[in-house]
Parts: structure tokens; C-alpha cells; sequence
């Protein structure tokens, strides 16, 4: 029976594949982008395990935000129809899922909340996060706006992505969106190693293996200890997005913390973008982090590992 879903997967992925250009073609005619982007995409970036999926679950599912669903991510070539066809499907309807797998929403039916990294993989390489202004091409900035602007112009609202990778790309997103709105995810650096760590235990990653997004100096940490280079990671992709925030107009940036989720924070974020809410939509419980609950040891290492790099101290709770 496995070996039955496995082919039929493989052969449904072949028969999209196939169709991929002839599709482009219906695309390019009924969904073409405008000269003039009227509807700027968001985008939630920030470090692996900061809280961003139930952000992007929960500000899509109580605001009438465009977002890829995984039945259009299984059109990834296709983007403006699979979103054509979620749309056919399931209409203004909310959601309701706040379930993931370290992201994954794959399990969890096809109008769930996708990151869809597999739409970035068409123009970027996968081996690396972190696209500098040399990486840019032409070829680049007009695939990736006609497939953005094209969605946001069909449905008329902003499209929502949440795709940690963005973040080690701004300088690209500016480049295609220079009106593109970022919401940063910030958590307590001491959590998110700690979650970091535990996520590599789950998935099974050994010591000296990497996990998640690539900073640009992603080979000078490879060979660090396992808990030291998680601490790293978190710092040096956190300092390459603050960097390049500065690219945007402050208007357009969103910095938000872990420790502040909540029902007035969606409102606050749907309202700053500009969005209606959905009808029947329910807003996600918020969980805390609470470092009374640490033990004496773990409060201790972790302590060491924040210090180990000039983390901001408004970030600790």
C-alpha cells in the first residue's frame, strides 16, 4: 500500500510537472501581473522556532489575507493557478488549523498555511540561504514578481509569507518589492536555542550537522559545538536581518516578540496591513515562555550560551 501512495505521489508530481509550461501559458493571460503592484506582500521572517508559524496560522485565518495553502504549494511551478485553484475550492473560508511539524503543514489538509519553499527553489539555490546583490538576476526579478504580483492582483490583497529563508534574502525582496512589508519575529534567545536543540534531538541531526536556515557565515559555524553553533546561528541570522531592515522604510517594518503573542497583536498586525477580517474565524491560543520553570542547571547553561553573543537584553523575559 506504501509503495502504491508513493507512486501515485511520483506520478501526480510528473503529470504537474509536464503541464507546468503549457499551464504558464493560461497563467500568463488570465493572471498577468500588473505594471504596478497596488497590494505590497508581507513577509514574516526571523531565526527557526521563534514563534513565526502560529503568527503566520493565526494572522491568516482571522484576516482575509492572501497566504499559499498546501493544495496551491503542490502547484509550486504553477503558483497564480494553484492559487486559482484553492481559491475555486475553498473560498474566503478560514483555516482553522494552528498544527505544524516544525513548520510542515503538509499533514494537516490542503488549505493549511504552507511555507512552500519549493516556489523559492525555481530561482534560488538550496544550498544557501543568504542571496547578496550579486546573486541577483533579471530572470529572478521578473519571475518572482510576476507570480507575487500576479496572485495579489487576481484576489486583490496582499499575499502572506512565511518562509524563514525570506530573511537571509531581503535584499532581494527589496529589489522585486521595495514596498514589501516585514514582520520580524523576536523571542527570548535562551528559548530559542533551547527549542533549537530540541528540534535537532526530534529530527535526529547529529553534532557538526546543520539545521534550518543558513547564515552568510554559515561554514565558519559548522564546526563549532552542537550547543554553541545553535547559539550562533540564532545571533548571525538575527544580526543579518537587522541589517537589512534598514533597506525598508521604517513604516513598512513590524518588530514583534514572542512574549506579546495574542489575540490584540493579530488585530494590530491585520489592521497595520490594511486587512479585512474573515467571517467564523477563531484566533489560536498563545503559549509563554517561563524561565521560573528551568531547572537551576538548564537556567545556567543556557544563561552562558545568551551571553556568548551581545543578544539585545530587551529580548529576555
Amino acid at each position: 500500500m506504501t509503495l502504491i501512495l508513493r507512486g501515485a505521489r511520483f506520478s501526480e508530481r510528473s503529470l504537474k510537472a509536464l503541464a507546468s509550461p503549457f499551464i504558464k501559458g493560461f497563467e500568463d493571460v488570465f493572471f498577468k501581473a500588473p505594471s504596478r503592484n497596488e497590494h505590497p506582500p508581507v513577509f514574516i521572517v526571523g531565526a527557526p522556532r521563534t514563534g513565526s508559524t502560529i503568527l503566520y496560522q493565526a494572522l491568516t485565518n482571522v484576516y482575509n489575507l492572501a497566504y499559499i495553502d498546501n493544495t496551491a504549494c503542490s502547484w509550486h511551478r504553477n503558483l497564480r493557478f494553484g492559487m486559482w485553484l484553492s481559491k475555486k475550492k475553498y473560498g474566503e473560508a478560514p483555516h482553522h488549523n494552528f498544527k505544524a511539524d516544525h513548520g510542515s503543514t503538509r499533514a494537516f489538509g490542503g488549505h493549511a498555511p504552507s511555507e512552500c519553499g519549493a516556489f523559492w527553489y525555481r530561482w534560488l539555490p538550496a544550498e544557501r540561504h543568504f542571496v547578496d546583490y550579486e546573486d541577483i538576476t533579471r530572470r529572478m526579478l521578473q519571475g518572482i514578481y510576476a507570480e507575487i504580483a500576479g496572485v495579489s492582483s487576481y484576489l486583490g490583497k496582499s499575499l502572506v509569507f512565511k518562509n524563514l529563508n525570506a530573511g537571509q534574502r531581503l535584499r532581494l525582496i527589496k529589489e522585486v518589492f521595495p514596498d514589501a512589508r516585514i514582520i520580524v519575529v523576536r523571542r527570548d534567545p535562551r528559548f530559542v536555542i533551547r527549542s533549537i536543540l530540541r528540534a535537532r534531538k526530534k529530527v535526529g541531526v547529529k553534532e557538526g550537522q546543520w539545521w534550518s536556515i543558513m547564515p552568510p557565515n554559515v561554514e565558519d559555524l559548522r564546526s563549532l559545538p552542537e550547543t554553541e553553533m545553535c547559539a550562533a546561528q540564532v545571533y548571525f541570522l538575527e544580526k543579518q536581518i537587522e541589517e537589512d531592515l534598514a533597506l525598508f522604510p521604517r513604516q513598512n517594518v513590524k518588530i514583534v516578540h514572542y512574549r506579546d503573542f495574542s489575540p490584540a497583536l493579530i488585530h494590530e498586525l491585520g489592521h497595520w496591513i490594511g486587512a479585512r477580517p474573515r467571517v467564523n474565524s477563531v484566533v489560536p491560543g498563545f503559549q509563554q515562555d517561563r524561565p521560573e520553570r528551568l531547572s537551576a542547571e538548564q537556567r545556567r547553561q543556557l544563561d552562558a550560551l545568551a551571553e556568548s553573543h551581545p543578544f539585545s537584553k530587551e529580548l529576555f523575559v
